[in-house]
């Protein structure tokens, strides 16, 4: 093994005793004594009662390092008692040395590489042992190695992702040791970008899976009919606390796992463990939020290349929608996840283009299930009713195409009286209706293109010459009411939601009686007279089979469940289930609820503006229809409201007017409201 050594460096041995020391054991192993090896890796090993000084264990790395070229595998035993030692605790001298020890074994021997950068991943974790250097300090150090690593080995990234992938913390795990590791992982990045749709892919991941688990134990916590309050307002993470000082009160996971026993606690660790996740869920994201900050920042000194940003910000943009594509989209239930590409596409509007442009081909596209063309109707309305960074030039496009395919749809469908609605046959075309009907709620101001007040046309019915609608349905329009004109995508409205398909009784009811309001009120269209009339329309449910549904990337199915609505990740699908009339409410883009996370969001999105002139305007017939739903709704336990609410919360929701406005303006894709704190709860869980 190292006898050549020891013969041709007679000197160094002269100089250096712990050289001539591995010398000599190296010849005596190979004589079959391995007594003085296994000496030397005990010693190497040993932490009580007598350590090695670090200025020995410094001249044991200066001795390895001049022969390990002749260090084989089977010296594997040595270098992984040399990788144990614990050098990040020690001064920047020892730390070069050690460095230089690493970079020497990697480059003379490719077997040791997954070893070394194992050793190295697996200090990116969150650290208990006390130490004079603190974590930033030491996780420095380790980043320091890790980049020396990979220049020596261009190979490296390979071996690396593998091992980022098993050491990323379990979802019970503490919150500090989340935080940790994905701000760490993301240092990465800087120095191997090689691995950025890797890396952004698996912490994407483990987001969503604990962003729809959140879902989930609202709805739990909801069944179990505990009485819960709406609260957002965990409290502070903040990194100053990254040493790990409060780190035992990071572990309630556990606690509340090991307490779940009780009944009568039941309640009460759910309520922890959801507020847990939610700190979790926050952190991680205001993380990946930061990094992505400080890359367009990084990059806004690059130059334009036909207007296009610089490809690095066009490369990343394409990795967050294959993401989304493969992840976010497939996943029922994600709640903020999706919210990192809406920040990311607000930097260009070539970004939001391409991600309509997907939507819309999505939607459009019959060979896809029916289920992610409808998820990508949801993903359409919201985003373009919440992205205030869109013009109307983007808002139009949708419009025009949505109203198009629902035209076209209603014109190849509606051929004679034997149709019927049917929510699971025409599930796509409702999809769109609802996707047109909430993008006029939210954006009908940009959709006019103009307005005076003058004399009605005695015949409401007619279009003028621009093709807006100016009137419809016998609406009480009077001569000093404001005719305006409306985008020409809003054209084929009327068709559509007279036609037999009937898309008013089947889309979501919340949506259509904020759209039937706004509507009125604007002298755009008079739909009361259809809604009076649906009140008299009985739509049996009807047992359907599950959707041509994929494999969710969070561990669920989209299938059809008991609301129509695909499911998955734990949701309440099962492999069938029962269509209500109504279509599944579903609006990824409701208003984000995350403290830390949100600045990020708060001033590029669009909230619900509510006119106070349109409740002063309401005229008889929308209060008498108001009355008379209320009687059907308590009569007919068939008409309820879908998404956020159902069975008997609904029936009180839907006595007041102001609580529609409510539902409208924080309309979740969730069926559960996000309630965060059992009544009654005190703060003094907070971490």
């Amino acid at each position: 093994m190292l006898e050549s050594l020891f013969v041709q460096n007679k000197p160094l041995c002269s100089k250096y005793k712990p050289l001539c020391d591995v010398v000599t054991i190296s010849s005596q192993c190979s004589q079959g004594n391995l007594g003085p090896y296994e000496d030397l890796i005990a010693q190497l090993t040993v932490t009580k009662p007598a350590p090695l000084t670090p200025t020995k264990l410094l001249q044991w790395i200066q001795a390895l390092s001049q022969c390990i070229s002749v260090i084989d595998k089977s010296c594997s035993s040595l270098i992984d008692a040399m990788l144990q030692i614990d050098w990040l605790s020690q001064d920047d001298v020892f730390v070069q040395y050690y460095l230089s020890f690493l970079g020497n074994v990697v480059s003379a021997h490719a077997f040791y590489v997954v070893p070394v950068q194992s050793m190295l991943v697996k200090k990116l974790v969150l650290r208990h042992k006390p130490s004079a250097i603190d974590f930033a300090q030491q996780h420095s150090r380790v980043h320091q190695a890790l980049k020396y690593i990979l220049d020596l080995i261009p190979t490296g990234p390979t071996s690396l992702f593998p091992l980022l992938v098993a050491e990323f913390p379990h979802k019970r795990e503490s919150i500090r040791a989340h935080i940790t590791f994905v701000k760490n992982i993301l240092a990465i990045l800087d120095y191997a970008p090689i691995l950025r749709e890797q890396v952004l892919a698996i912490i994407i991941d483990r987001i969503i899976k604990i962003d729809v688990e959140i879902q989930v134990e609202l709805e739990e916590l909801e069944d179990s009919d505990t009485e819960v309050v709406y609260d957002f307002d965990l409290g502070d993470i903040g990194d100053d606390d990254e040493n790990g000082e409060n780190d035992s009160d990071d572990d309630s996971d556990s606690d509340a796992d090991s307490n779940s026993g009780s009944d009568s606690e039941a309640p009460e660790v759910s309520v922890l463990n959801i507020k847990d996740m939610t700190q979790k869920l926050d952190m991680m994201l205001l993380h990946v939020f930061l990094y992505l900050e400080r890359f367009i920042n990084s990059c806004r000194h690059m130059p334009m290349v036909n207007g296009q940003p610089p490809a690095q910000i066009q490369s990343t943009f394409m990795i967050l929608l294959t993401i989304f594509n493969k992840t976010i989209l497939q996943t029922f239930k994600s709640r903020h996840t999706q919210f990192l590409l809406f920040y990311y596409m607000s930097i260009a509007t070539q970004f939001s283009d391409y991600f309509l442009g997907c939507l819309c081909r999505q939607i459009l596209d019959k060979s896809q299930p029916q289920i992610m063309r409808i998820a990508a109707a949801a993903y359409l309305s919201s985003f373009v009713a919440r992205a205030k960074y869109l013009d109307i030039r983007q808002v139009g496009m949708v419009v025009e195409m949505l109203g198009a395919f629902a035209l076209q749809f209603v014109e190849q469908v509606d051929t004679g009286s034997h149709i019927m609605p049917d929510a699971e046959r025409y599930a796509i075309f409702y999809a769109s209706v609802q996707a047109l009907l909430y993008i006029f709620c939210f954006r009908w101001k940009i959709l006019v293109i103009g307005g005076e007040a003058r004399p009605v046309s005695s015949n409401k019915d007619d279009f003028d010459s621009a093709g807006m609608i100016v009137g419809t349905m016998d609406s009480p329009l009077t001569a000093e009411a404001v005719v305006r004109q409306w985008h020409s995508g809003l054209a084929p409205l009327q068709r559509i939601v007279t036609s037999r398909l009937n898309p008013l009784k089947m889309c979501s009811d919340n949506v259509v009686k904020q759209f039937a309001r706004l509507s009125n009120s604007l002298n755009f269209m008079y739909i009361y007279p259809i809604l009076e009339q649906n009140k008299k329309i009985f739509i049996p449910r009807t047992s359907v089979s599950v959707y041509n549904a994929p494999q969710g990337p969070s561990g669920g199915t989209y299938s059809v469940g008991q609301n129509g609505s695909g499911n998955g990740a734990g949701g309440s699908g099962g492999s069938g289930g029962a269509l209500p009339h109504e279509l599944e409410t579903f609006f990824p883009f409701d208003p984000y609820r995350l403290r830390q996370s949100a600045r990020f969001v708060t001033s590029i999105y669009q909230d619900w503006e509510n006119d106070e002139d349109e409740d002063e305007d309401e005229d008889e017939d929308e209060e008498d229809y108001d009355e008379d739903e209320e009687e059907v709704d308590q009569e007919d336990d068939e008409l309820q409201y879908i998404g956020r609410h159902s069975g008997e919360d609904d029936e009180e929701e839907d006595e007041d007017e102001l609580e529609m406005n409510k539902s409208i303006m924080a309309m979740s894709i969730s069926p559960s409201p996000a309630h965060f704190l059992v009544q009654g709860m005190t703060n003094s869980t907070r971490r």
